[in-house]
């Protein structure tokens, strides 16, 4: 019997199990990624106001958790000079530093990775709604392009669930506090790397080793453009984005060649920029007002991966 493909749409086994496979990665993914938003505090720490020595509430934590003890909770410790501002990631209850794995975007405790339990107070932490829906609702998207567009392959499916989990993470975050957390954007790339490579190299799709080449232009090109945004107004954009923007370009050269990483780039730009001018006409945004870029970047990446295609007019 022959291996079923993507590249027939079957309205039987075959595409239920996409579906449901990819749902079920979402939910998975969404719940556990969910978890990481309530670590990251902003991008410049709040002044710390010590709790009440008599067992009041200390209004430090940075997600609106108070903590019932009766001892003054101990200021966190100064920032590192190598990260120029951000704190590490931290239980939102007792404000303790977790440790989070070197090569994958999560917390090296097992307890924390099964039950959301901090190991050092070992209070539950909850799960963002947020990244819940966006990973869902992604995932629901790579399971339908899958199963109609010829060009996706069975091992297109795993890297761009990928994306859709890292980017669903990245993306509250970033709305939430306004960081792109180094320890999130920086073990998804050998990730997201060894996926597409197995997508470009392995069969039944491969090897197409222009896809891998555009992918690695792609990267190169929209990091060197973010790059040099930041160093003409390094005030306008923030080193997370610049950092992100590799990943971003990695997926969407992958996708849709050097063109297609480019044109990405104009589009995540273009709605930052319409967003934007909609909340200040509402007057839910100030001009001094931060506002992420991050969310629109991997969007417009995960746009261009399901399009297959530069994000412009066919001619």
């Amino acid at each position: 019997m022959p291996t079923p493909s993507a590249f027939v749409p079957h309205p039987d086994p075959w595409a239920i199990a996409v579906i449901a496979t990819s749902v079920l990665f979402g939910l998975v993914a969404g719940h556990i990624g969910g978890r990481l938003v309530p670590l990251f505090g902003p991008a410049r720490p709040r002044e710390h106001v010590p709790a009440d020595v008599h067992g009041g509430v200390s209004p430090g934590a940075d997600d609106g958790t108070t903590a019932g003890t009766d001892k003054a909770v101990a200021p966190p410790p100064a920032p590192r000079g190598d990260d120029e501002g951000p704190p590490p990631p931290r239980c939102p209850h007792c404000r303790a530093e977790l440790v989070f794995c070197r090569w994958f975007p999560l917390v090296a405790d097992r307890c924390f990775r099964i039950r959301g339990a901090c190991p050092h107070c070992e209070q539950t932490v909850r799960s963002h709604p947020g990244v819940l829906v966006l990973a869902v609702l992604g995932a629901t998207l790579v399971g339908l392009t899958a199963l109609r567009d010829p060009v996706w392959t069975p091992l297109w499916i795993p890297a761009g669930l990928w994306l859709v989990a890292v980017g669903a993470v990245l993306s509250v975050v970033d709305l939430r506090v306004q960081r792109l957390p180094d320890v999130i954007v920086r073990p998804s790339y050998p990730v997201a790397a060894a996926l597409i490579a197995a997508a470009v190299l392995l069969p039944p799709g491969g090897p197409h080793l222009h896809r891998a080449t555009d992918a690695l232009i792609g990267m190169v090109l929209v990091t060197v453009l973010y790059w040099l945004l930041w160093r003409v107004r390094p005030g306008g954009l923030g080193f997370g984005d610049v950092k992100l923007s590799g990943l971003s370009g990695l997926y969407a050269g992958w996708a849709a060649g050097p063109l297609g990483a480019l044109t990405a780039v104009f589009w995540a730009f273009a709605a930052f920029s319409a967003v934007g001018l909609v909340l200040l006409a509402l007057r839910r945004l100030s001009h001094r007002d931060p506002f992420p870029l991050g969310p629109f970047m991997c969007a417009t990446a995960l746009a261009t991966v399901l399009a297959a295609r530069p994000l412009m007019p066919a001619l």
